[in-house]
C-alpha cells in the first residue's frame, strides 16, 4: 500500500454567491469544463463572489503522485486538481 500525504492549500476556483449569506458557491476548475460545484462556508474563501476567480481553502491529498483536494463542503467533496491551481 502506498503512503498518503495531506497538506493545506488555497485552490484557485470560481466564486459565486451562495444560497445563504454565510456561504459561497465554489466551482473547480475556474474555467473550461468543471468537475464540481459546491457550497462552502464564506470563511473558507478569498475573493469576490461575483463569478470571478478566487480561492478556497482545501486539504490536498497526494496519492500515487496524483493530487486531490477535499473541499470544505458539507459532504467533503473531493476533486482531482492540477498542481498549478494550488497556492501555499
Amino acid at each position: 500500500m502506498t503512503d498518503t500525504e495531506s497538506h493545506q492549500f488555497w485552490l484557485t476556483c470560481k466564486l459565486d454567491a451562495g444560497m445563504f449569506s454565510d456561504e459561497v458557491a465554489v466551482t473547480y476548475p475556474a474555467s473550461d469544463h468543471w468537475q464540481k460545484s459546491v457550497f462552502v462556508p464564506k470563511k473558507c474563501v478569498r475573493g469576490d463572489e461575483s463569478g470571478e476567480t478566487g480561492e478556497v481553502r482545501v486539504t490536498v491529498l497526494i496519492r500515487d503522485g496524483k493530487r486531490y483536494a477535499v473541499l470544505p463542503s458539507s459532504q467533503c467533496d473531493i476533486v482531482k486538481v492540477d498542481e498549478s491551481d494550488l497556492r501555499a
